[in-house]
């Protein structure tokens, strides 16, 4: 068994408050349970002093109180953070706090203000600004923000950020910290912060009540002393009272209507006669249509206005109606909403007195004992003077009727409103110019509405057309030497054209293949446009099959062929190529099947049997069936299908047969 011995002081550095000795070669380690002893450095306190540690060996004895310092964390406050189930922080209650904790947001506040001199001003010579300043105690650092004016033209708000602040130089034996501090601030010290002194004039109450207990100051330190008297200010702040509305003082103009009806709207009490004519006839509009016959002055004309009477208040609103194309400026009211008085003399050039325009006046409904009109002055027929001009009222609407009929009036029955100038007014329409050959007739017709017009618009359904051009082989119908090649006529041969037709916008384009020793320059002889027939309409798909004659620009071309992607397009589109149409045909050869054979019995009966396109025309002919190169080509197509040049006879008969067994069929 291991004896003690008693704690006496170590030659070893002292650690206070949980360090380890840092010239030992281990840290302290715990002491184990049970009481055993373990042969490390145990921590040592001397009497009245540290705790440190020897390489004697000891058991030392948890602490039973609570201002025991001994260690990092104590024996005593970890059975209590045990007991609470709580973890605290490893100082004990006698221990001080930093000042980050102490202090933690204590704010000082302080009124204080600064002068400036006013240059080249007549209504004052210094400025004074005023300012609040804030000093944060746990670091010592000032924000200086400045107290906003209204409307004083001067940037405000923050003047100093948080920071701490450095005094002015001094003295090279000064004292003292380089720091403003606390005690700096006293009422009625002067704090000279970048070149600007600041009077520092008072503090609130928890400022004043935290100096006078904790740092010791005196009622005198934290006695208040008055702002300096601001003239400038006062005459400002004067201003702002009468344009900001307080009531009492006389701003010597009217207020405007909406700030009344607002001021209302808040709570603010109106007169009881304005109400209740409110709330009896919230926003019911009496509706006139009025004319106004200026003819007798020079340049005088007549003009029409709404007239609106509002029954909340008695006001008229008078608003002109424009006419299209009048010449006039469109102005947005004659008169806005006011009352109307009425005239104080007889008018010279309307025909009446004031005694006939107030007639069924009553001095009711707020007219001011007959000086303004009221809705009982109002009505079909009669007239009113608006300052000087003479209208008759001559319409009215359907609720004007019901409010003067439910007061026991019924007005006249509607006016006409035509004028002399309306009788004689001459209708203007548009005439569109004919087209002048310049661009393309869409083109130009857009040009005729506006002069930024957009372009025209593409037929969107023509969009699956897109890309399909029809191409045909031409030749010039007329029998010219200038449209021949070679001199002698006899052995001259026609110019070959080649059309093409693109689906898509319905325009042609048509060039000429190059031909050696010809002496005609081939090319283009019409670039893509829209052609119009003899009769104004334009070309059509269904106008181009072969064998037929197309006349552009003065020429007459005879469609001769066409390709194979063509004849594919028109066999396959029946309705904008009917002469395709190999089952209508079929459908026409179907009431001639005994001819067709009774004639190639008496012409082929000891040949092959096989026919050309040329004799198959033939055979047409003979049975009574006139038909066009397109419908001549279209049925060989049919028969024809490997292109060998020739085809029996046979076949032709099984396509009358097909379309009669389907007639018959059907």
């Amino acid at each position: 068994m291991v004896v003690n011995s008693p704690p006496r002081p170590s030659t070893s550095t002292s650690v206070a408050h949980g360090a380890y000795d840092v010239n030992a070669s281990q840290p302290p380690s715990p002491i184990g349970s049970g009481g055993i002893n373990n042969n490390h450095h145990r921590p040592v306190t001397a009497l009245g002093g540290p705790t440190t540690y020897s390489y004697h060996t000891y058991t030392m004895r948890p602490s039973t109180s609570s201002d025991d310092v001994s260690g990092r964390y104590s024996f005593y406050r970890q059975r209590v953070d045990r007991a609470n189930n709580h973890r605290s922080l490893p100082f004990c209650p006698s221990s001080k706090l930093p000042a980050f904790l102490e202090h933690d947001r204590r704010v000082l506040l302080f009124d204080a203000y600064y002068e400036e001199d006013v240059l080249q001003s007549p209504v004052e010579s210094n400025r004074i600004t005023k300012c609040e300043i804030y000093f944060f105690v746990e670091d010592g650092t000032i924000e200086i923000v400045q107290t906003k004016q209204e409307n004083s033209g001067i940037p405000q708000g923050v003047f100093l950020r948080r920071s701490r602040v450095e005094k002015p130089r001094q003295g090279v034996g000064s004292l003292g910290s380089r720091y403003y501090e606390i005690d700096d601030l006293k009422i009625g010290n002067q704090v000279e912060i970048y070149s600007r002194t600041f009077h520092i004039v008072s503090c609130n109450e928890s400022t004043r009540k935290y100096v006078i207990e904790a740092q010791g100051w005196h009622e005198v330190d934290v006695a208040p002393l008055p702002f300096p008297h601001d003239t400038y200010a006062e005459l400002n702040s004067l201003k702002m009272s009468r344009e900001s509305g307080v009531p009492g003082i006389d701003r010597k103009r009217k207020m405007n209507d909406l700030k009344q009806v607002m001021e209302s709207i808040l709570g603010k009490p109106t007169a009881m006669a304005d109400r209740g004519a409110f709330l009896e006839n919230g926003q019911d509009t009496l509706c006139f249509h009025a004319v106004w016959d200026d003819r007798k002055r020079l340049y005088g004309d007549v003009q029409c206005f709404s007239l609106l009477y509002y029954l909340a208040d008695g006001t008229f609103e008078i608003l002109p109606v424009h006419e299209t194309n009048g010449g006039r400026e469109q102005f947005p009211k004659l008169l806005k909403r006011c009352k109307l008085p009425k005239p104080r003399f007889q008018s010279s050039g309307g025909g009446h007195s004031r005694h006939d325009i107030s007639s069924g006046s009553g001095g009711v409904d707020g007219d001011g004992g007959g000086k303004y009109y009221t809705w009982r002055d109002l009505g079909i027929g009669k007239q009113i003077s608006i300052f000087g001009r003479t209208m008759l009222l001559a319409r009215c609407d359907n609720f004007t009727r019901q409010h003067f009929s439910a007061k026991g009036i019924e007005l006249k029955p509607d006016l006409p409103l035509k004028t002399d100038g309306e009788r004689f007014k001459v209708r203007i329409e548009r005439q569109i110019p004919p087209y002048n050959g310049f661009g393309s007739e869409e083109d130009s017709l857009r040009s005729c509405v506006g002069l930024h017009s957009p372009p025209p618009k593409k037929n969107p359904c023509t969009r699956e057309k897109s890309g399909v051009v029809l191409r045909f082989n031409a030749n010039l119908e007329e029998e010219d030497t200038d449209l021949c090649y070679g001199q002698d006529i006899n052995t001259t041969q026609r110019r070959l054209f080649v059309i093409q037709f693109f689906m898509e916008d319905d325009t042609v384009a048509i060039r000429e293949p190059p031909i050696q020793n010809s002496g005609v320059v081939g090319g283009a002889f019409l670039r893509r446009q829209a052609i119009k027939k003899a009769d104004g309409s334009k070309y059509e798909p269904r106008d181009f099959f072969c064998g037929n004659i197309i006349e552009i620009a003065g020429h007459r071309f005879v469609l001769i062929s066409s390709d194979e992607s063509s004849y594919k397009v028109m066999e396959n589109d029946h309705r904008n190529f009917p002469y395709s149409d190999v089952g209508r045909l079929q459908k026409l050869l179907a009431p001639r099947q005994g001819a067709i054979r009774n004639y190639f019995v008496a012409n082929y009966c000891n040949g092959d049997g096989k026919l050309d396109s040329k004799a198959m025309e033939e055979c047409l002919l003979s049975v009574g069936l006139r038909w066009n190169k397109q419908e001549i080509i279209t049925l060989w197509r049919s028969l024809d299908k490997r292109k060998r040049g020739k085809v029996s006879f046979t076949k032709l008969l099984k396509a009358a047969n097909v379309a009669a067994a389907l007639g018959g069929s059907k």
